[in-house]
């Protein structure tokens, strides 16, 4: 299994297949921030990456989003996600 790397080319790519809205508005708030460090959902730091356990870009790439603590815990909640932290995990693209 592989994973990308939130807000780089190739996962901004793969969301806007998937996403489309979500892909604009995280586009927007990394490029307002002036960073990539900030959350996928909301814009806030800190933020870290996590993968979505059974939900694919793909069929071989896993969907990954970097969040901040409150939004962790709204997608776990509120769209029954079970999210994976991504620390340490090999391969990024």
């Amino acid at each position: 299994m592989k994973h990308l790397r939130p807000h780089s080319k190739e996962w901004f790519t793969a969301l806007s297949k998937l996403d489309p809205q979500q892909a604009n508005a995280t586009r927007k708030m990394v490029k307002s921030a002036g960073s990539e460090d900030v959350c996928s959902m909301c814009g806030d730091r800190p933020a870290s990456d996590y993968g979505v356990a059974d939900k694919w870009f793909d069929a071989d790439t896993q969907v990954t989003y970097r969040l901040c603590e409150d939004c962790l815990s709204i997608r776990a909640t509120n769209e029954g996600e079970r999210l994976v932290p991504l620390a340490g995990l090999e391969p990024r693209l």
